[in-house]
């Protein structure tokens, strides 16, 4: 008998058990390591602390010689983005008051997506900034997963207090990769049941070049406009200047180098917001709407299909009446799914509240966001589902929601792009955008228009409430 079938493992109440008493890692927000300074108090906070490291190497004999240019650079480089990074805590302090740093040299500076401050001297100009209090450095436990840290001093805190800096004051490095590619790897899966995702270094074509000078010309034009966010004394606090736009890209791992999957927008302070913190956002001075594209998704599978949807609300199904948020889960999942599935997501739970009441499945303690009626099997919501939408079984269980998530991303750049040329701005939200009150009637119109351009059929928007 094998030795390790002597040994019973622990029973469940005793995994559980476990799994409460284990201490679990600490988790902080992550360094940026492309954080930069703009001119003014900052940028003069940044020239003040060079000047402070220079004297302090010469005066202690801690560096003999001076350094070849290119490491000169770096290393001013690198110390930009570690004063930024403490000033951006000062203003905004990440939960636990600390900043994950990543010590390890491994493969830095190696990929499109890696920043030269990033280097093997990144540790010790942590270490010299630590001598000089400017932060403490703290290794991780013996907790698996945890990384070290590091955190402001109240002295340096209080230079970046006496230099007025403001969140105005912060910029981002012009080389910081904005293209993304990903593969989706389903065989490696996280403890929370996330499929994996790793970050491909590809190959420069004409499509990655258009898309990132569109991103970059957005970028510019969104970085110029007058956007605010009326503070509303709520965690985590709002960077209004947060407005760095990327596009993520994704393949599967049976898949070579495209970028026709995928593709949305990601990266605006504004996107994570919660709906009703939204309504703070002022655009030149005014109040804004959210415009929404009405069942865009199934009017995407719709076109590609070359059909026409009934008319009405696509996600109306009989029996289904009070449970329109799980409708739309489960179509969306269909679109998105490579074969039939056999069972839900954890996400939409069945028998646990309606789209009036929320409930709450005495597990998680969340408020539920999809709902679904007891009962409601796969084979059950898919045949009633498809007694409206017959057309749409020909569009399911083939990953086709990637191409159309491409597809909806394309017309939100161009509709960007049309309405910055009207000196419109404009805050994506995957298929909707945030603008100015006054400038809602003429972005409606523009949206509609362009989505009749690139499917040939018409796509309905309105106005959130």
């Amino acid at each position: 008998m094998d030795v390790f079938e002597q040994v019973p493992g622990p029973r469940g109440s005793e995994l559980e058990t476990l799994a409460k008493t284990r201490k679990q890692p600490q988790r902080y927000r992550w360094f940026d390591q492309w954080l930069a300074a703009r001119p003014g108090p900052l940028r003069a906070l940044v020239d003040t602390t060079v000047d402070f490291v220079q004297h302090h190497e010469e005066h202690t004999g801690k560096r003999k010689r001076a350094r070849r240019r290119k490491d000169h650079e770096q290393h001013l480089q690198r110390l930009e983005a570690i004063i930024c990074n403490l000033a951006y805590a000062v203003l905004s302090p990440p939960l636990g008051g600390r900043i994950a740093v990543s010590l390890g040299h491994g493969n830095c500076g190696r990929t499109r997506y890696d920043c030269p401050v990033m280097g093997k001297l990144f540790s010790s100009t942590l270490d010299l900034l630590w001598s000089l209090d400017f932060l403490d450095v703290q290794s991780p436990s013996v907790v698996r997963g945890e990384v070290s840290s590091i955190a402001v001093s109240s002295w340096f805190a209080s230079k970046v207090a006496e230099a007025h800096v403001s969140l105005a004051d912060f910029d981002r490095r012009q080389d910081e990769e904005i293209v993304i590619l990903s593969r989706s790897n389903r065989s490696l899966r996280g403890k929370d049941g996330s499929v994996r995702k790793d970050r491909i270094d590809y190959a420069e074509t004409k499509d990655t070049q258009r898309h990132r000078t569109n991103l970059r010309q957005l970028n510019a034009y969104l970085a110029a406009a007058a956007i605010d966010f009326l503070d509303d004394g709520l965690e985590p606090n709002v960077d209004p200047f947060e407005r760095t736009m990327r596009r993520r890209f994704l393949i599967f791992s049976n898949q070579a180098q495209r970028f026709d999957q995928g593709g949305r927008l990601f990266g605006g302070f504004w996107q994570n917001l919660k709906s009703d913190r939204r309504k703070n956002i002022r655009i030149d001075g005014e109040a804004t709407v959210v415009l929404d594209f009405s069942s865009m998704f199934t009017r995407l599978a719709y076109a590609h299909l070359g059909e026409k949807p009934p008319a009405g609300d696509l996600y109306s199904i009989p029996g289904f009446e009070d449970y329109r948020s799980g409708i739309k889960f489960a179509m969306n999942c269909f679109l998105f799914d490579g074969g039939a599935r056999k069972s839900w997501p954890t996400e939409l739970r069945v028998g646990v509240g309606n789209d009036a009441n929320d409930g709450d499945d005495g597990r998680t303690g969340n408020a539920l966001q999809a709902h679904l009626p007891f009962g409601s099997t796969v084979a059950l919501v898919k045949q009633a589902i498809l007694s409206v939408h017959p057309a749409l079984k020909s569009a399911w269980d083939r990953r086709l929601g990637y191409k159309l998530m491409f597809q909806e991303s394309e017309i939100m750049m161009e509709v960007l792009s049309r309405l910055a040329a009207r000196n419109i701005p404009a805050l994506c939200l995957h298929d909707g955008l945030i603008v100015a009150a006054p400038a809602a009637q003429i972005s409606s119109e523009v949206m509609s228009s362009i989505a009749r351009e690139h499917t040939g059929y018409d796509f309905p928007v309105c106005e959130k409430p």
